[in-house]
């Protein structure tokens, strides 16, 4: 038995917060901040939803939304 149930949705979701502003590569005013997984671990990013630039990214948690027990809060 697993500690935790599988997840009923196929695609993984990351919420997300819009945030005032224009893209500086193609001037739209769709900017979202969230969560990632890239190379180097998990990163706080402001990106544009039109064309996906990045406008700023920030190292974010080691262990994303995991709290390992015993950890600092």
């Amino acid at each position: 038995m697993h500690n935790h149930p599988r997840p009923s949705s196929l695609t993984v979701h990351s919420p997300r917060a819009a945030v005032a502003g224009c893209c500086p590569e193609c001037g739209a005013s769709a900017l979202a901040s969230y969560r990632v997984m890239s190379e180097g671990g998990w990163w706080n990013v402001v990106k544009c939803q039109e064309c996906l630039a990045s406008i700023k990214r920030e190292p974010g948690p080691m262990f994303g939304a995991f709290t390992p027990l015993g950890a600092p809060r």
